[in-house]
């Protein structure tokens, strides 16, 4: 009898496992009001049946241990557990609504049945979008298979493979070389204050303004200028907020960059950096000027060796045994206490996940990618390109849509054959 009691009490230890270095702050920020999420949504043809999705979500969810977690505290930090309850999918749910974890069961992602959308909005803390969006399409393919079609897509992983230990390590510090305090460069992390785009709050949801165009036109216009795709739309959005405002500070675009196409990596939790292309007020008269610029400025900050300083003193400042020995709580109370004198250090966000190729029996005729916002960062601007057809989303805290319509005016100026959604 001790024997069995014993084998019963192995099999109840539920997996534990830190946040990855590039998150580690994120539970620390946030608030029941305030948290850093963001929105991948996949638009279907046909009304989506929300039963069959939660069935099709708890079926996938087996498949990715790094997200059925639970957020713990700890005595320095926070760290996930394993969450063996069922999640929920929910309906017709307000674009980026903080989560409540007692209302999804634990769970730090939301799924939501909205008419003809699949909405997945995921904690930062969890994974980057790359992560949430190789979850999102498991998701719909097994939803799909439920409904009796026969999708084969060998881009997607199957709900009933076998998961890898890689898929949960932490790539920064698989990738940390030690470096000395005196090596770091934490300025650089920081930046400037930067413009920032003002108006009236909404006092609801957040709203959108999303404008779709075959990308083939966009890849053409970047080519033609010599840039890649990513730095041709940052140099037209950083042309139309020049524009729109006459900034008398510089503007800085943070973008995202996808760590694993430059250090190998299958994890499915967090592995970006961000590059801060800044812009100076009246330098650039024209979109060719910015997407230059923003291509050169790309170019510097992506080299390999700017990279692994990054990855480095990101991951020394933890190691910092200060760090280690205060409490969770007096680090929550001094962040949340600092966070009332701090300027955001962007003036927008403009992240790009790629092309997504979907068969017709997947049924999704395009993926959409939403950004948070806040009342000191009021408008980012999300990409994802599906089949070839690319869908660019701004996400508003504010009420003003002068910044989406002068982008989308400048992508027609510019030959872009843009239509508003």
């Amino acid at each position: 009898m001790p024997q069995q009691k014993d084998e019963k009490k192995k099999t109840s230890v539920k997996r534990r496992f830190a946040i990855d270095h590039s998150a580690k702050f994120y539970p620390i920020m946030s608030t029941k009001k305030a948290q850093s999420l963001f929105c991948i949504s996949a638009d279907m043809f046909d009304v989506v049946q929300k039963d069959v999705l939660e069935h099709a979500l708890n079926d996938v969810l087996e498949r990715f241990p790094a997200y059925k977690v639970r957020l713990k505290k700890g005595w320095a930090w926070h760290f996930f557990e394993q969450n063996d309850a069922p999640a929920r999918v929910f309906v017709n749910e307000d674009l980026l609504k903080p989560i409540n974890p007692d209302d999804t069961n634990g769970y730090w992602f939301r799924v939501s049945a909205v008419d003809k959308r699949i909405q997945l909005e995921m904690f930062h803390a969890l994974a980057d979008g790359n992560g949430a969006l190789a979850f999102l399409k498991s998701i719909v393919k097994r939803y799909r298979e439920l409904l009796g079609f026969d999708v084969v897509d060998d881009g997607v992983i199957d709900w009933q493979s076998i998961g890898t230990e890689e898929e949960l390590e932490d790539s920064f510090e698989k990738n940390y070389k030690p470096i000395s305090l005196g090596q770091m460069n934490l300025k650089a992390l920081a930046g400037k204050v930067p413009h920032r785009i003002e108006g009236t709050l909404n006092k609801g949801a957040y709203q959108k303004s999303a404008g779709q165009a075959q990308a083939s036109e966009i890849i053409a216009k970047a080519k033609e200028l010599g840039v890649s795709y990513t730095a041709y739309i940052t140099g037209v959005l950083a042309y139309s907020i020049e524009k729109t405002y006459r900034n008398k500070k510089p503007v800085a675009i943070m973008v995202p960059v996808n760590l694993r196409s430059i250090y190998p990596s299958k994890t499915m939790r967090n592995f970006v950096t961000f590059i801060r292309v800044i812009i100076l007020p009246s330098s650039c008269k024209s979109v060719k000027d910015c997407a230059l610029e923003a291509q050169r400025q790309i170019k510097i900050d992506t080299a390999k060796d700017k990279l692994d300083a990054f990855i480095s003193t990101t991951v020394r400042a933890q190691k910092n045994w200060v760090l280690k020995i205060v409490p969770l709580f007096l680090k929550t109370a001094l962040i949340r206490f600092g966070r009332l004198f701090m300027r955001s250090r962007q003036t927008i966000i403009f992240s790009n996940l790629g092309n997504v190729k979907s068969p017709d029996e997947m049924g999704v005729d395009k993926y959409e990618l939403f950004m948070n916002v806040s009342k000191n960062n009021t408008q980012n601007l999300g990409a994802i390109t599906t089949n070839g057809k690319a869908v660019l989303c701004f996400t508003r805290a504010i009420k003003e849509t002068a910044l989406p319509d002068a982008f989308f005016s400048t992508l027609r100026e510019n030959g872009i054959d843009i239509t508003t959604l």
